[in-house]
């Protein structure tokens, strides 16, 4: 009986152990987004008499119907020369601003409270990143 309960617990172990090993591996998608940097100087803002607004118009070719209709666009303004702050934001008592269409951006300057913008009297750098979407 003890060479029959070895066998057996040979047996047990055998098929009990026998352990298949599987990977599961994560299928990584990587959507690039684009990046574009462009500093308004002073000269570049005009003011809109019918909303107290000043603005400026960016050419963006790289909006066209496409990223119009299906990705997403998102601008920061670099206000102090160290960080990107993301947009709509209040800077300095004003409200800054931006919308899009197909090959252009705008950006407008609003007082928060409602009042007349301000015309910049330095360069302030914009970063504008194209996000594409999968449908």
């Amino acid at each position: 009986m003890n060479k029959l309960s070895i066998i057996a617990l040979l047996f047990v172990l055998v098929l009990g152990v026998s352990c298949k090993k599987e990977y599961y591996t994560t299928e990584v998608t990587e959507i690039p987004n684009r990046t574009i940097v462009y500093t308004v100087p002073p000269s570049g803002w005009s003011f809109n008499q019918s909303d107290g607004t000043y603005i400026t118009a960016i050419d963006m070719p790289e909006i066209d119907d496409v990223v119009f209709e299906n990705d997403g666009v998102v601008v920061a303004a670099m206000f102090d020369g160290t960080n990107y702050e993301v947009l709509p934001q209040v800077y300095g008592g004003y409200s800054y601003t931006y919308f899009y269409k197909p090959g252009g951006l705008t950006i407008s300057i609003q007082g928060a409270n409602g009042s007349d913008g301000f015309k910049p009297t330095t360069g302030i750098k914009f970063k504008i990143v194209l996000i594409p979407s999968e449908q």
